[in-house]
């Protein structure tokens, strides 16, 4: 278990070990209680900046992605290199509540926002970034 002080936050995260990553390490599930892992937030990360700058990209073209109307699914695929575990890819399918009308600007910020998310473009180079899209109604 380690804890990470961060700006702005009163309280230290706690970063741990859990499951498959637990076993990996050899890490009892009795010894510590189970947390998110420095890996897991590195994902969320990667995750919350795309969603957000899909987000902003869309806002600005004048289709709303506010108030749930905008969720994602983020994935990470986490390997072992030489007895070390690495994210290899991180994947965002987002969901977003608009009408087929919508489809062409919403494939056309799909296909460029990635190039200015932060994080993105922070892991490119070691990680793979994916993205996907649906519209629902």
């Amino acid at each position: 278990m380690r804890l990470a002080y961060l700006p702005v936050e009163k309280e230290p995260v706690v970063f741990g070990v859990h499951s498959e990553i637990a076993e990996h390490y050899r890490v009892s599930p009795e010894a510590f209680p189970a947390h998110a892992t420095t890996l897991d937030y590195v994902v969320a990360a990667a995750g919350g900046w795309l969603t957000g700058t899909f987000g902003g990209a869309l806002e600005a073209r004048g289709i709303d992605a506010s108030n749930g109307k905008l969720t994602s699914e983020v994935t990470g695929e986490i390997e072992l290199d030489e007895k070390v575990l690495v994210i290899r890819r991180v994947h965002a399918h987002y969901r977003l509540r608009a009408g087929e009308d919508k489809r062409e600007v919403v494939e056309r910020v799909h296909e460029m926002h990635a190039e200015f998310c932060p994080v993105a473009r922070s892991i490119r180079g070691s990680i793979e970034v994916r993205t996907s899209f649906e519209l629902v109604d």
